[in-house]
This record gives C-alpha cells, sequence and structure tokens, in this order.
C-alpha cells in the first residue's frame, strides 16, 4: 500500500514539473509588433549588461590580453625549434 502512495505522489510530482516547464508560452498570443519590441528590450537589456560588467570588472579584458599574447608567441615559433638556451652565469 506504502508503495502505490510513493508511485502516485511520484506520477503527480511529475506531471506537474512537465505542467510548470511546458507553461504558457507568452509569446503566442503577442502581435508581431509587440514581439519585436520585446526582443529589443531584451537585447539592449543584455548590451547593457555585458558593458556594464566591462567597465566594473576589467580583469577578464586582461587576461584575454594575456591569453592573446602566448597565442602569438606560440604562433611565431617554428615547429621543431629548439628551445632557447640558459643563461650562463659568469
Amino acid at each position: 500500500m506504502t508503495y502505490i502512495i510513493l508511485l502516485i505522489i511520484l506520477v503527480a510530482l511529475l506531471l506537474t514539473i512537465i505542467r510548470v516547464a511546458a507553461g504558457d508560452d507568452r509569446y503566442k498570443e503577442m502581435s508581431e509588433e509587440e514581439f519585436e519590441a520585446e526582443a529589443k528590450r531584451v537585447s539592449m537589456t543584455g548590451v547593457a549588461m555585458t558593458e556594464l560588467q566591462k567597465h566594473i570588472d576589467p580583469s577578464h579584458k586582461v587576461e584575454y590580453l594575456a591569453q592573446r599574447d602566448k597565442h602569438v608567441e606560440a604562433d611565431s615559433s617554428e615547429s621543431g625549434d629548439k628551445p632557447p638556451a640558459p643563461h650562463a652565469k659568469p
């Protein structure tokens, strides 16, 4: 009997999750103009957030430049080049 109750609860939970995930499509009843306005608003918000992050946390740019320099160094070396000789101490 306990297994049957647990099975019913599990099925009800799964159905609830599926129903919430599928939900009503908020774009379903929008006109084309409303949809385009919403897409433009969301797009501008994304651009603004990206720019804000660039100004607040410039360390990402520093990391990018360091990685770019490493790639340039690696691209300029020839395949099979010998590593530079260590400097001799006098």
